[in-house]
């Protein structure tokens, strides 16, 4: 079990999350949806480290959680001027030698020996995918993963999360629309504004689908005649 205990996190005099709480079983895609804002990159920050919580702790299994043991993707994936993919995959395999980034190189069909700094954005998520796909870590943290992926890059990619689930990795995702999460996700969390408002597992999606609406037409509501009023 991954335990997400009582975690706060604060920029300044914004708080972004005050105890937040997650219970994740492992071997198990876990889902979390959540508007801009909702603290969501925020949340797999704090996991990975990049984030210093205010108070809090991540564990797993008891133990804290050690950043050697994850592989995390972030929402807006950057680069090192004049690298190419072939660059970074040579040393992501070398860093980590039972990775085989030749699978991935077919499968999204990656220009390497080019400049990555050449590549569309689209190509570039692809490419970050796959450096964090190859170490086979026992947990991923993906944020957005899906943003700006064609349809059939879409499928590889929830085929490829659910392999590495197979094989025994667990899996924190993010997005924010719920139909890219449904076909993947043993559950799903609604993050709204730092708080884990509601919890959907498989077979409950329907239900999450029009919660959801529900929950956008009220922000939409409160925001409209909040502006003309």
């Amino acid at each position: 079990m991954i335990t997400i205990d009582a975690l706060t996190v604060r920029y300044g005099s914004l708080t972004v999350f005050d105890g937040l709480t997650m219970h994740l079983s492992e071997q198990a895609v876990h889902g979390v949806v959540g508007v801009d804002g909702a603290g969501k990159s925020s949340l797999l920050r704090a996991v990975y480290g990049i984030i210093t919580p205010d108070s809090g702790s991540v564990t797993r299994a008891g133990h804290p959680l050690r950043r050697r043991d994850m592989a995390y993707l972030e929402d807006e994936p950057r680069f090192y001027d004049g690298l190419t993919g072939r660059d970074l995959l040579d040393l992501t395999a070398h860093c980590h030698p039972s990775s085989d980034p030749a699978p991935y190189v077919r499968l999204f069909a990656l220009p390497v020996d080019r400049p990555i700094a050449a590549w569309p954005a689209g190509m570039r998520k692809k490419l970050a995918l796959t450096v964090a796909l190859m170490q086979r870590k026992p947990l991923l943290l993906l944020d957005e993963p899906f943003d700006g992926l064609d349809a059939q890059s879409l499928y590889t990619v929830r085929q490829l999360i659910a392999q590495c689930r197979d094989e025994g990795s667990t899996v924190l995702v993010t997005s924010q629309r719920l139909a890219t999460l449904e076909p993947l996700c043993d559950d799903i969390r609604l993050l709204d504004e730092g708080r884990v408002t509601a919890e959907y597992r498989r077979g409950e999606y329907a239900r999450a689908a029009g919660e959801l609406e529900k929950f956008f037409a009220r922000h939409y509501l409160t925001c409209y005649h909040g502006k003309i009023n």
